[in-house]
């Protein structure tokens, strides 16, 4: 160990101690021929042959990292010197606090969470594209440099300095395994020491986005009698959490995804999905939900002392008629007026909307009666407990069975699926996904291809939109997958996905094949076409729908051939 006031190689005064390790010391020291510039010197001691090797391998990636990075999130190694005894590393002296440290006073702001993230996602993408992992994220590898929190006030130069990667012992060479991992920010693959890529960075990236998120860490991935606990129990949005944007929520839990195939495929896919929650603006959703809030108070106050008088015998009774009715007319007035009697329960709006699937069509003047009653009784409805996945079937019913604009034949696929995404982003919460995980994930996956359809024209506009298909071509995929296997799906929802998926690889084909290949585009083709033909449709609707799908087999196999040259 030095003292201080040693000079080291005639050059570095040791001017104190600044952390320490099991095999290491890392001193603050001034270089003497670059007019008292601040070192850090990490000493390493050569007692452990191997600590040393690896340390010095270490300090070679970090130089040729930090060459090669433009955006500056890498120390400078200036010199390494050996002794007998020990290896000395003379590197830049980062001047700030560990991303750990600010989060001992609690979670950052969502504007922090989004620009540290979309760093953090840059820096490992350039990791990544050098061929390697990095598969130690997590706040302790984090320093901050600027004492202000409020990064995003920042200029873009004086941003990109403030992040500053400083461990680099666990990085290694793409699709080998490791052994060394943080349990608290670990993914499966890495517990059980298989295989590692780079949806394994975007496990640790997104443990990280929760810590910084909640102000907790993850809980460890190892349970106490040495097994592996699942992504359920280690990332919990709990009652303290109502606070966290909804879609910052959904990009950490994809990222926390126990099967890498649900993650984000890279770095680059991820901070896409985190810049663009960053530049949505909701000016107008939020002028409507406070003009909504004053209208709702009102008529809750009203509904609530007008049920008062009323007797749950009553209700009871207007649910035992729907049950009991024959005609559709019937059904929807005894349900309605149980929701009137009582609009704090689910039981009825379920029924509501079973009743409006009865005859495949939901029409607009049947959609403005729903959204009057679910927007009477909005306050006390979404403490239900089965509100979630009320709201997942709204959306489904909206997706699926909406006939907006029908009466002049247009085209209504696009309306339907924005309308039902505000439903699906209700349903996407983590009491839901603990209850029902398999119609959470379809929630989010109907709401991943809803925002598409929300976004993209605008996106395609402002030239912001080559990283969103990616995205768009994984979830359309596990949709038409999510449908195969759940074998309780109506007619009309097997043709409607089918028709969605054709019409995304008649309108994006040449997009999709920027990254998929031809035979994975007529991979999938093939088998919605030969799962359509083997339908036999049984109302004057879906055949319509099939005879859609028919009709345009020609054209997509040529849109996907030409994509291709073929």
């Amino acid at each position: 160990m030095l003292s201080n006031g040693y000079i080291l190689d005639k050059r570095y005064r040791i001017d104190g101690i600044v952390g320490r390790g099991g095999l290491s010391v890392v001193y603050k020291a001034s270089d003497l021929q670059a007019n008292m510039a601040v070192r850090a010197v990490k000493e390493v001691s050569k007692r452990c042959a191997e600590a040393a090797e690896s340390a010095k391998q270490e300090s070679v990636l970090i130089k040729e990292l930090y060459e090669r990075d433009k955006y500056n999130f890498f120390p400078n190694i200036i010199q390494r010197i050996e002794n007998n005894d020990a290896l000395f590393i003379v590197m830049d002296f980062i001047d700030g606090k560990s991303m750990n440290v600010l989060l001992s006073s609690g979670p950052l702001s969502f504007k922090n969470v989004i620009e540290y993230g979309k760093d953090i996602c840059s820096v490992i993408a350039f990791i990544n594209d050098y061929g390697k992992i990095y598969s130690d994220m997590k706040p302790d590898n984090l320093m901050i440099l600027s004492s202000d929190s409020n990064i995003e006030n920042l200029d873009k130069s004086k941003k990109y300095s403030n992040l500053k990667l400083i461990d680099f012992g666990a990085v290694i060479q793409s699709e080998t395994g490791t052994a060394q991992y943080t349990p608290e920010y670990a993914a499966p693959e890495q517990y059980r020491q298989k295989s590692l890529d780079k949806r394994t960075d975007i496990f640790n990236i997104g443990a990280t986005l929760y810590h910084m998120t909640t102000g907790e860490k993850p809980v460890s991935i190892i349970r106490s009698d040495g097994g592996c606990r699942n992504s359920y129990e280690r990332f919990v949005f709990d009652s303290k959490s109502k606070n966290i944007n909804a879609e910052l929520r959904r990009i950490i839990l994809r990222c926390v995804n126990d099967n890498p195939d649900m993650r984000y495929k890279s770095c680059k896919e991820l901070y896409h999905a985190l810049d663009s929650i960053s530049k949505r603006t909701h000016i107008k959703l939020t002028a409507l939900s406070c003009s909504l809030a004053v209208f709702f108070s009102l008529t809750f106050a009203f509904s609530t002392l007008k049920c008062k008088s009323m007797t749950k015998s009553d209700y009871n009774n207007y649910m035992t008629i729907a049950q009991k009715a024959t005609s559709y007319n019937e059904k929807i007035a005894a349900y309605t007026s149980a929701v009137k009697l009582n609009g704090d329960q689910t039981d009825a709006y379920f029924g509501l909307v079973e009743t409006y699937k009865e005859d495949v069509s939901f029409s607009e003047d049947e959609s403005s009666a729903l959204l009057k009653l679910t927007s009477e009784h909005s306050q006390t409805l979404k403490e239900d407990p089965s509100y979630q996945r009320l709201a997942f079937e709204i959306g489904k019913l909206y997706w699926y069975y909406y006939d907006y604009g029908s009466d002049n034949n247009s085209d209504n696929e696009t309306t339907r699926i924005t309308s039902s995404t505000k439903w699906f982003s209700e349903a996407i919460d983590d009491s839901f996904r603990q209850a029902n995980p398999e119609n959470y994930q379809m929630a989010q996956i109907y709401y991943d291809i809803g925002t598409f359809y929300s976004n993209i024209q605008k996106m395609v506009i402002e030239g912001s939109d080559s990283q969103v298909y990616s995205d768009y071509w994984s979830s359309i995929n596990q949709m038409v997958e999510f449908v195969d296997v759940n074998h309780t799906e109506t007619e009309i929802v097997l043709l409607e996905t089918y028709k969605l998926a054709m019409n995304a690889l008649k309108a994006y084909t040449y997009k999709f094949s920027l990254f998929v290949s031809y035979d994975d585009q007529m991979k999938l083709f093939e088998s919605i076409k030969d799962k359509t033909d083997s339908i036999n449709a049984s109302t004057d609707k879906t055949r319509q729908i099939k005879d859609d799908i028919t009709r345009n087999y020609d054209s997509i196999i040529s849109s996907i051939k030409s994509s291709y040259d073929k």
